[in-house]
This record gives structure tokens, C-alpha cells and sequence, in this order.
């Protein structure tokens, strides 16, 4: 598993060389899991769902240091497609939650019903895409409605996000119109379903029912590479959603890494998304400004120009042995740290 910042250390002249980011599968929590050093205060509650349709929820919660009351978060997982949805792991590990808190805000990161340690079963509705979403919608909807019951919330300022499977209940959360939601980020959002031969059509309707019966901003990204969702088919998702009345904004990022599904999978991609959410929440009058940097990677020092990396002469080694001792150190798999005395 790739370090957050990828470092060769040359004992002899004490320099950092900054080396290449491997290509990885979509996985969020591939660098995410290098957690801030400061603490989140993270509890892992048990919360009731849509009471028309009884469920105990795994709501993970994160705050920065203080009494608050904390402007809300709420921001929505995605699923692996490989694994059971009881199998998924609890949601917690995103440079999404990290950026929030550096702004300022409480995360509450729910599991949908079937996944991790909620209750119920993930339901599916076939084709029916706008129904699978409204349903995941109004637990999204509870746990807000449980979250502004607290005294640490400034339940007037709630923002909604998610990610895959989670932006695509995002967009739904708004034809709820849950009050005081001021807006909805969608990073990659969409639903494929096994029963439903055509998913990509499903999409489109779905997103067309939700830019018709919402009146929150939203803001989407999508790249180019996305291994999950085609260019084709999140264009025509928000060519639909906007015709229908929808206020969005896309930012079409283009490529990102192997896999642009995982844009927040890795602290590069905040240099794509984190300010264009800055400028998104200032237009809603919600907090935008970094007052937390603990929450966020430091950011890797500047190269040095003085020499590649794999420029094998410009190293100071004394013979042919030590030569080939660092070019076969130069195809060791990232971290790696070459020593010479």
C-alpha cells in the first residue's frame, strides 16, 4: 500500500527525492487511511432510520475540538461491487470528511440499511432507480433529522454529500426537501444494479425526477477515467438532470489517476475538487475558510530540479555493485528507502 508521500532518503546527502504515484484500483480508503493525526472525536452511534420503515442505522460521527455547535455534513458512502453489502467496511476513511473538518464542520457518515453494521437488507427496485434512491433518501433524511436534535449541530447550516452509490442518494435526498439542506456535492455519483439490463437509461430517468422536484444547488464531478460510470453516461445523467429544472453545476475534471471513480481516495485529488467546494459553499453563505489545517496532508515540498530519480550516475556510489544495488532499489514497490554509507 502506497505512504501518502512517497520518499527515497540518501543518508549521504540527507536528500528527499519526491518519486511517482503507483496506479491503483479504486479503492477510497487506499490513502485515506493514513487518518489525520489530530483527533476527530469519532463516535459510532446506533440511530433509527425512516420510521415508516423501521432500521437501526451505524452513523459514524467526526468533530473538531470544541464545544461547537458545528455546522453539518452529512456525506454518503459508495459500495464495492465485489463484496456482500453487509461485508463493506464502516465508512470513515475519506479526504472528503478530512476537508470538512479543516472547514470547520461535523461529519456524520451513515451506512446504508444492509451495509457495515446497519440494519435491513439493501433493497432493490430493479430499473426503478428512482424508488432505490428515495428509499436510501429518507434515512439519509432520519439521520439529519437525529443529528439537528443535538446541542453540538447548527442545524440551520446542513450541506449533503456522497460519493458512487452515496451521490446518487444525494441527489435523491434533495426532491425531500429536508429544511435547511443548503446543498448537495455529488462526487461520481450514479447505481448500477444487477436485475436491470439497462442501468445507464435508469440513471438518466432518475436523475431526471430528481432535477424536477429539487430547488437545492448541487455542484457534480466526474472525470474522464472513471472505471465505474462513462463519460457518456454521467454527461447524459446531468444533461437530463438540469433540463428538468435542476440547478448544477459540473466540473468535468477529466483524468485522474488510473481510475477517476476514486477521487477521494487520494490527497492529489483535493488539488481538483477541494476549491471549487470552497467557492460552492461561500455562494451558500456556509463556511468555506481553513481554520482546521491539522485535518488535511501536509503538502509535499517542491522538487529540487537537481537530478531524476532514476538517474543512476548522479548518485554518489563508488563502484558498479552499487550501481546495480540502486537500480534494482528503483523497482522496489513504493515506500522504499535506499541507504548508503
Amino acid at each position: 500500500m502506497p505512504a501518502r508521500f512517497k520518499q527515497i532518503i540518501a543518508i549521504l546527502c540527507c536528500v528527499i527525492l519526491q518519486g511517482p504515484n503507483p496506479a491503483y484500483a479504486a479503492n477510497e480508503e487506499l490513502d485515506a487511511s493514513k487518518m489525520p493525526a489530530a483527533s476527530m472525536n469519532e463516535r459510532v452511534l446506533n440511530i433509527p432510520g425512516d420510521n415508516e420503515r423501521p432500521v437501526v442505522l451505524q452513523l459514524t460521527v467526526l468533530t473538531p475540538n470544541g464545544p461547537g455547535p458545528f455546522p453539518l455534513v452529512v456525506m454518503n458512502h459508495g459500495s464495492d461491487g465485489q463484496k456482500k453489502p453487509r461485508d463493506n467496511p464502516r465508512y470513515h476513511l475519506t479526504f472528503s470528511a478530512y476537508y470538512f473538518l479543516s472547514r470547520g464542520y461535523a461529519v456524520a457518515l451513515p451506512m446504508m440499511r444492509g451495509f457495515a453494521g446497519s440494519g435491513g437488507q439493501l433493497e432493490h427496485h430493479g430499473c426503478d432507480f428512482i424508488s432505490t434512491a428515495i428509499n436510501n433518501a429518507k434515512d439519509i433524511r432520519a439521520v439529519i433529522q437525529y443529528m439537528t436534535a443535538q446541542p453540538y449541530i447548527d442545524g440551520q447550516r446542513i450541506v449533503v454529500a456522497g460519493q458512487s452509490f452515496g451521490g446518487f442518494n444525494t441527489l435523491a435526498l434533495g426532491t425531500l426537501n429536508v429544511p435547511n439542506v443548503k446543498g448537495l456535492i455529488n462526487f461520481a455519483g450514479g447505481l448500477k444494479e444487477s436485475d436491470c439490463a439497462s442501468s445507464e437509461q435508469s440513471m438518466a430517468v432518475a436523475a431526471a425526477y430528481d432535477g424536477a422536484h429539487t430547488s437545492i444547488p448541487s455542484i457534480w464531478f466526474y472525470g474522464s477515467n472513471d472505471k465505474v460510470f462513462s463519460e457518456s453516461t454521467w454527461r447524459t445523467a446531468y444533461a437530463e438532470y438540469t433540463a428538468a429544472g435542476g440547478a448544477a453545476k459540473l466540473v468535468a475534471y477529466g483524468d485522474f489517476m488510473e481510475d477517476s471513480h476514486n477521487l477521494l481516495g487520494f490527497p492529489e485529488g483535493l488539488a481538483i475538487w477541494g476549491a471549487k467546494v470552497d467557492t460552492f459553499l461561500t455562494q451558500l453563505g456556509l463556511p468555506s475558510q481553513l481554520v482546521h489545517p491539522e485535518y488535511l496532508p501536509i503538502p509535499a515540498p517542491p522538487p529540487t530540479r537537481y537530478a531524476a530519480i532514476e538517474d543512476v550516475d548522479a548518485v554518489p556510489l563508488m563502484n558498479d555493485q552499487e550501481r546495480q544495488q540502486y537500480r534494482a532499489f528503483l523497482t522496489q514497490p513504493m515506500p522504499r528507502v535506499f541507504f548508503y554509507r
